[in-house]
């Protein structure tokens, strides 16, 4: 029990220290570096109650749900498309990178696919560990992926901001 509650607290820690200190989704980022660093230090192993990973899947639901507002219905119609072509076009580059991680001995190619597919990491994670597939990695491809965008997308917005004013 005291591994899962230095986990839960170095987790914690370093999720109020990122936000604390303006990491790009720093609440998230850090709550998974500090547990991961924690879990990796203190010796044996540990894997969330599924009844806790669904309470914190049905909480994000929420979260991301109370956003939507009537004006979305109207444009959930007209951008579906673009948005399911996004969708297919970051598949195939998923199924590509999956081969050539395979290939090159990495990591097996259903681990990769499900690192590299475009879903979210906790959802994406849990899966893999449904299907019996190495989590770990499969969050680390995630991990890696968010912690960019979250740092270069918020630059990249800027920039199209300040360069496309006009349009």
């Amino acid at each position: 029990m005291s591994r899962v509650l230095t986990i839960i607290i170095c987790g914690a820690g370093g999720g109020l220290l990122a936000k604390r200190f303006g990491v790009p989704g720093g609440a998230v980022v850090g709550a998974m570096l500090g547990s991961g660093l924690a879990a990796v230090a203190v010796p044996g192993s540990f894997s969330m109650p599924e009844w806790c990973s669904s309470v914190v899947q049905i909480m994000l639901g929420i979260s991301l749900g109370i956003t939507f507002d009537r004006s979305f219905i109207e444009l959930c119609g007209q951008i579906l498309p673009l948005a399911i072509f996004s969708t297919l076009v970051l598949l195939a580059v998923s199924l590509g990178l999956a081969l050539l991680a395979a290939r090159l001995g990495l990591v097996d190619f259903a681990t990769a696919l499900f690192g590299f597919s475009p879903g979210g990491m906790s959802g994406m994670s849990l899966l893999a560990q449904a299907e019996g597939y190495r989590t770990s990695v499969v969050a680390f491809f995630h991990t890696v992926r968010i912690f960019t965008l979250f740092l270069v997308v918020p630059v990249l917005g800027r920039l199209a901001l300040f360069r496309f004013k006009g349009l």
